[in-house]
This record gives structure tokens, C-alpha cells and sequence, in this order.
């Protein structure tokens, strides 16, 4: 993507989001193929949580990304032959198709409103700063903190280490 509106790095968002949903829905790959589908969904979901809460506190979609963060807890911690790890996905693919069309009603109509796309502009730079600096660049006051490729690996506690790759502060 060239564009970095935020708008547009938003949307682009919810069309990755919907396409990794739609994968998942068709059911097919085996159970390991579709928790690393899924992990890939959660640091996804997770990269643009913490987009959307540092720019737009309050926004409208933060009830279904609120649901959408204790679904990933419990999904993060379930093995993709366990009974649970299927109903989890199909309430989280929910919760992120509602928090998608949501947001495309109404944040970022909004934000397109209350911006000037010199603004929305510089707010998109902020967020590819930090993305792409996130993964590989540890924070300056914690140098003993592992490196992304470790901080990266699935399991119980993902979710909150791709939360702390992408937002450090």
C-alpha cells in the first residue's frame, strides 16, 4: 500500500482481517494449519487493537475489539485439537466482521470529517513508524528483552507480546 491515511491504513486493515476471516470460515487445512492461520489473524487483530486505541480512544468499534481481546486470550491459550479452539475462532471472526463494518460506517467516515488529509496523513506516518519499528527494535529501557522472533511465538501469552512489539510505550 503506498497510501498512509490513516483511513486507508484502516480499511487496508479490515480487508486483511476479512480475507484471513474468510480463510478461516472455509473450514479446510489441518488443525495446525489453521492455528497458525489463526495466531497470524490474532497479530493482525492485535497490531491494528493498538492502532486504532492510540489514535482513536473511544471509537466506536472498541466494544467489538473489546470482545474481540478476551476471544483472543482464550484462543491463544487453546490447542487447535481442542474442542473449544473452533467455537472460539468462529466467535472471534464474528466479533471482527461486526467491529469491521462498524468502523467503516462510522470512525472512518468521521475521521475523514474532523481531519484534514494533511492530518490524516501524518497520523498514518505515526502508525507505519511504529509498526514498522515495532517487531525488531526493542524498547530503549528494556535491553534485556527477547528479540521479535521470540516474542513472536504462539502459545499463552501471544497476544499480549505482539501488544508489547507494536506499542512498547
Amino acid at each position: 500500500m503506498s497510501s498512509t491515511d490513516l483511513t486507508d491504513l484502516l480499511v487496508e486493515d479490515h480487508r486483511i482481517l476479512d480475507r484471513l476471516c474468510t480463510e478461516l470460515g472455509l473450514g479446510q487445512g489441518s488443525p495446525e494449519h489453521r492455528k497458525d492461520l489463526a495466531d497470524h489473524l490474532l497479530a493482525t487483530l492485535t497490531r491494528h487493537t493498538v492502532a486504532e486505541q492510540r489514535h482513536l480512544p473511544g471509537a466506536a468499534g472498541s466494544r467489538q475489539l473489546a470482545e474481540a481481546e478476551d476471544l483472543m486470550h482464550r484462543l491463544e491459550a487453546a490447542g487447535p485439537q481442542e474442542p473449544q479452539f473452533e467455537s472460539l475462532l468462529g466467535a472471534l471472526v464474528r466479533a471482527i466482521r461486526r467491529h469491521t463494518k462498524e468502523d467503516e460506517r462510522g470512525v472512518v467516515d468521521r475521521l475523514r470529517a474532523d481531519h484534514s488529509a494533511d492530518e490524516l496523513r501524518e497520523l498514518g506516518e505515526q502508525v507505519v513508524r511504529d509498526r514498522r519499528d515495532a517487531p525488531t527494535s526493542p524498547h530503549p529501557a528494556t535491553s534485556d528483552r527477547p528479540p521479535g522472533s521470540q516474542v513472536l511465538m504462539s502459545g499463552p501469552g501471544f497476544v499480549d507480546r505482539v501488544r508489547s512489539a507494536v506499542d512498547p510505550g
